[in-house]
């Protein structure tokens, strides 16, 4: 009787063990994300042609809130946002696959 329960426990401590899998899939490419209303703002990434945020991109609401996502490389970049003729914005940042940096207008 005590082989067959110990049999019995070793079985069901065997069958206990598993093992777990996770696989996480990241984005390509790394993004800009502007928070705020685009509206009159001009952007320049490295100081490379400028974008009109109303006629060359398209927005979204995130929380309430209006967003624009530029797709950019990853890497450091300068950006300037240049709002009815003043400079609001000039920043140095850094984006590694998968990450957005967020800035907000």
């Amino acid at each position: 009787m005590n082989k067959v329960l110990m049999i019995i426990i070793g079985l069901l401590m065997i069958s206990g063990c598993g093992k777990y899998n996770q696989t996480v899939q990241v984005s390509d490419g790394a993004y800009l994300l502007l928070i705020g209303d685009p509206a009159g703002n001009v952007i320049s990434i490295d100081n490379n042609e400028p974008i009109n945020l109303e006629q060359k991109t398209k927005s979204f609401y995130l929380n309430g809130k209006t967003a624009t996502k530029i797709k950019i490389q990853t890497g450091t970049h300068i950006l300037k946002v240049v709002k009815n003729g003043v400079v609001t914005i000039n920043r140095k940042f850094y984006v590694s696959t998968g990450t957005s940096f967020e800035v907000d207008l």
